[in-house]
């Protein structure tokens, strides 16, 4: 199983803030089993100061990408438009990280709740346990 962690696990990690998550995502990381996305790496480096940048890309940017193709920023678009139509509010980065980790059939890790809303509209999103 791949998993691809979302911000907010990134940072818990890079700071060490949960015993937990550094020893589970360091397991996952010895596997060689998780994934990055854009809008992820894009989060982590806005929100680093620029003595921390280099070190947070040397840590995360070789890792496995997933990638998003035309088709999939079409489903992206999709998502996103159905979802406001039924009334839900998410932003869109959001759903192109569900969109990726879908794709990539691997498991979003993640604590935010916008991606079990994201889920009611893309069923193959998986959300790790």
């Amino acid at each position: 199983m791949r998993v691809l962690p979302d911000t907010s696990v990134w940072v818990d990690y890079l700071r060490g803030r949960d015993p937990s998550t550094v020893a589970a995502l360091d397991a996952y990381l010895e596997r060689e089993s998780v994934l990055v996305c854009g809008p992820v790496v894009a989060e982590l480096l806005a929100g680093t100061t620029p003595l921390q940048r280099e070190d947070v890309w040397l840590a995360i940017g070789s890792l496995p990408w997933a990638d998003l193709d035309r088709a999939a920023w079409r489903e992206v678009g999709e998502v996103a438009n159905d979802l406001r139509r039924g009334g839900v509010s998410v932003p869109l980065t959001d759903v192109v990280i569900a969109v990726a980790t879908a794709r990539s059939d691997a498991e979003l890790w993640t604590r935010d709740r916008n991606f079990e809303r994201i889920r009611q509209t893309l069923p193959t999103l998986r959300l790790h346990a």
